[in-house]
């Protein structure tokens, strides 16, 4: 079958995430120490850790809404150092925000803008994504016909339910549907059992983890996009 939609995940597929990441944790970390020192004991350590696994456990739902789940991480120490709730809510708040600022402060891989303007004018576009990336807020929204996030469905790939999304809104079947991500399992292997087709995208030069090798064609540069999504 003909693909007629493509689908896109996000971080380290159409942007290298490590470096900006890191860069929005020491942002956040360093005002929360700023304003309450002590939190340096905790921050970046196995106890901060800690933290994301005992609110995790607490409602399992959390791990989608990535946002929620780093303001209560936030709150959570710095309400154990002594802040008040409503302390730790503002603190908390204010550090998420820095975070998400530092977090939108990326570098598109070379050719994403330019690949995304060609395929616009022969597919209608997607993201499907775990993060909590806004493509509104890095003004690339206007490539795309819909955007379905984890946070959004609370839910995360590999799970069927992005991929589901992506057919009702477009009314088209799995096997028209075309996914490109550079992670093997929510990626790959999610489009995959849920019918649609797969492009493993590994500009990083990752392993694929099974000894059998990658069951898609695997790209490496963004100029090879178009190509390898009319072989599907």
């Amino acid at each position: 079958m003909t693909i007629k939609v493509v689908t896109f995940d996000l971080d380290d597929t159409l942007w290298p995430l490590r470096e900006t990441i890191l860069a929005a944790h020491k942002s956040a970390n360093d005002f929360l120490a700023s304003q309450v020192p002590s939190v340096k004991e905790i921050l970046s350590t196995n106890k901060e850790r800690e933290v994301w696994g005992q609110l995790i456990e607490k409602d399992p739902t959390m791990r989608h809404r990535l946002s929620e789940l780093r303001f209560n991480v936030f709150k959570n120490i710095l309400q154990s150092l002594g802040q008040t709730e409503q302390q730790a809510e503002k603190l908390s708040s204010e550090a998420l925000q820095i975070f998400m600022n530092g977090r939108h402060q990326l570098t598109l891989f070379d050719g994403v803008e330019e690949v995304l303007a060609q395929l616009k004018e022969k597919y209608t576009l997607g993201v499907l994504t775990n993060g909590n990336a806004d493509i509104n807020r890095l003004g690339i929204d206007h490539y795309f016909n819909f955007s379905f996030s984890a946070e959004e469905l609370n839910d995360s790939k590999p799970s069927a339910t992005h991929f589901k999304k992506a057919m009702e809104f477009t009314s088209e079947k799995a096997a028209s549907i075309c996914h490109i991500g550079d992670h093997t399992e929510c990626d790959v292997e999610g489009a995959l059992n849920a019918g649609c087709k797969a492009i493993w995208y590994n500009e990083l030069n990752n392993e694929w983890p099974d000894s059998e090798g990658c069951p898609v064609q695997e790209i490496k540069s963004w100029y090879d996009m178009e190509e390898a999504i009319s072989k599907c």
